[in-house]
């Protein structure tokens, strides 16, 4: 057996000897030696070697296996290597065969991928030589081109430049060529308007001249026309003026006759008797029967019989003679307005004046009131109290009041005014200068007892004279000798001649000021005055203004139990305005009371 193995051994080697060798593996590319496989395709990878015949293999395989178990007899292991020599014969004759041709088909690939990576080589250094030089060629082209390019822009530019010098200069002298043209120009103007001038001013002094000596002609014609004129115009005014004094003074001789007659009861003039009712009598916070323009209110009817004519206006009637508007009455006033209650007048010098019911503020309900009218249409009135007391009214044929006496009721007469005294004239320009606006006090700003200093106080210049109620009523600078208290917290509404009683209790101090100073001094005599701003119709604004005065009285009378007959109302419309402007002013929408005592005596 140890002999056998031996030999199987001995013979092994020996074809080992024979065998071409195994190779180590050179390429990852070739196949593993499947073992069970009949056809196995070589070369291929045994345990890592590269296996090139079946022999070879077989021997690989053998070494690889269990020893013990593929001995056998040594027939088997005789036979065996016989076939096996065959077989490694035919193998090796078939393997060098085929060795041989893969040897010559691996050098001809080999040497065919040497030849083509050689020609890529050279094909590749070839185009890449090429490629440089065609760079080479494109850069030096471009910088040739950009040589160009900038030699060309530089020549350009030049050339502009050139250009644009010489047309510099050519504009440069045309402008100088112009200047001088120009200045040439300039020169010959100024030297014709220079001329012309002298001449326009020659021509114009002598014309100044002619104008001058002709407006002096013509300033010295007007002058004596004007001076004619207005001499003339002063003379028929001063005649006017002077008939209108002597109207009033015979009116006034009348009158004083006729109330002297009926003192004495030695006339037997109409006699008309009436008892005054709640329904006849108007309260401060009620409208006026009729708008200003003469149209009736919703509030209230007006007064007035199937001829339509008030009770006021028929009084009028009988000493004017007419009441419609565009009537000239017979003293020369024209009516402009009517409303019933009052009537405005123009005057022939074109002053507007006011005429209404001096009465009316007087009665009061439960009052006799007793009125004689005497011929010439003037009349007396007496109004008797509740409480026996009177007040005693003579009024002028136009409804002007023109004497008031209070009589209490232990008869005790006061005269509070009386115009049937001859009045002194007033040369306005001899009267004391006053600034009406330096003497202006705000009752709101003032208590009680500051505002009874001041309406006590003196008169703001001492005159050495009195005047008549109607002299204080017309003439402005007469009636701004008195101070003035500015009712400043009265405020009416658009178009309204009503107070509230809420607003009225603005008028307490003043009220309480007003009784307590006339029940020191019953001759007191206090001046309500009522203005407008300068809004609107001037005609509109008077009567609108006289209304709201009366208001302000009856305020006075109905609250605070001021005696009525102590008080003269009177509207001044737009005539007094406290900021002269034409527009609209809370300021000049106001009310205004003076103690006018001092002046009546």
């Amino acid at each position: 057996m140890k002999t056998l193995f031996k030999s199987t051994t001995s013979l092994g080697m020996s074809l080992l000897l024979v065998l071409p060798h195994g190779a180590f593996a050179q390429s990852t590319d070739i196949p593993v030696c499947e073992l069970g496989a009949e056809d196995v395709t070589f070369p291929c990878l045994f345990e890592q070697e590269t296996v090139t015949t079946a022999e070879q293999l077989a021997v690989l395989r053998a070494q690889s296996g269990d020893v013990a178990a593929s001995a056998g007899t040594g027939l088997d292991v005789v036979n065996q290597a016989q076939q096996a020599q065959q077989a490694e014969d035919d193998a090796a004759a078939a393997a060098s065969g085929q060795t041989a041709a893969d040897a010559q088909a691996a050098a001809d690939a080999q040497a065919a991928a040497e030849a083509q990576a050689a020609a890529d080589a050279q094909a590749a250094a070839d185009a890449q030589a090429a490629a440089d030089a065609q760079a080479a060629a494109d850069a030096q082209a471009a910088a040739d081109a950009q040589a160009a390019e900038d030699a060309q822009a530089a020549e350009d530019a030049q050339a502009a430049a050139d250009a644009q010098a010489a047309e510099d200069a050519q504009a440069a002298e045309d402008v100088q060529a112009a200047a001088d043209a120009q200045a040439a120009a300039d020169a010959q103007a100024a030297e014709d308007a220079q001329a012309a001038e002298d001449a326009q001013a020659a021509e114009d002094a002598q014309a100044a001249e002619d104008a001058q000596a002709a407006a002096d002609a013509q300033a010295a014609e007007d002058a004596e026309m004007t001076a004619e004129a207005q001499a003339e115009a002063d003379r028929v005014a001063a005649e006017l003026e002077a008939q209108r004094a002597a109207d009033r003074e015979a009116e006034r001789q009348a009158i004083a006759a006729a109330a002297a007659a009926a003192e004495a009861e030695n006339n037997d003039a109409e006699v008309v008797t009436e008892e005054v009712t709640e329904d006849s009598v108007r309260s401060p916070d009620e409208e006026f029967a009729t708008t200003v323009t003469g149209e009736q209110t919703a509030e209230a009817a007006p007064a007035a019989d199937d001829d339509g004519l008030s009770t006021f206006e028929k009084a009028l009637l009988v000493g004017l003679g007419a009441v419609a508007v565009g009537s000239v009455l017979k003293n020369g006033d024209k009516v402009v307005s009517r409303s019933g209650d009052r009537l405005i007048l123009e005057q022939p010098n074109g002053e507007l004046r006011v005429l209404k019911d001096e009465n009316a503020l007087l009665r009061q309900p439960g009052d006799q009131v007793q009125t004689q009218t005497f011929d010439d249409g003037s009349s007396r009135t007496i109004v008797t109290k509740t409480d026996g007391s009177q007040v005693i009214t003579i009024r002028a044929r136009d409804g002007s009041v023109l004497r008031r006496v209070s009589v209490d009721a232990q008869g005790n007469q006061t005269v509070l005014f009386d115009d049937l005294v001859e009045e002194q004239q007033v040369v306005v320009n001899e009267l004391p200068q006053v600034n009406q606006q330096q003497q202006v006090e705000m009752v709101s700003n003032q208590d009680e007892q500051a505002l009874r200093a001041a309406l006590q106080r003196q008169l703001a210049a001492d005159t050495n004279r009195t005047f008549s109620l109607r002299q204080i009523r017309d003439i402005q600078q007469v009636r701004a000798l008195a101070p003035q208290l500015e009712l400043d917290a009265v405020r009416f509404e658009t178009g309204s001649a009503a107070i509230q009683p809420e607003q009225a209790r603005s008028l307490a101090l003043i009220g309480t000021a007003l009784r307590e100073q006339i029940a020191e001094d019953p001759r007191t005599v206090i001046l309500v005055e009522g203005h407008t701003d300068a809004v609107g119709d001037a005609t509109y604004n008077l009567a609108l203004s006289d209304r709201r005065a009366e208001t302000v009285a009856l305020a006075l009378r109905e609250y605070f139990d001021v005696p009525a007959q102590n008080i003269v109302t009177q509207g001044y419309g737009e005539s007094d305005l406290k900021v002269p402007t034409p527009n609209a002013e809370q300021a000049n929408r106001r009310a205004v009371v003076r103690n006018i005592t001092e002046l009546l005596r």
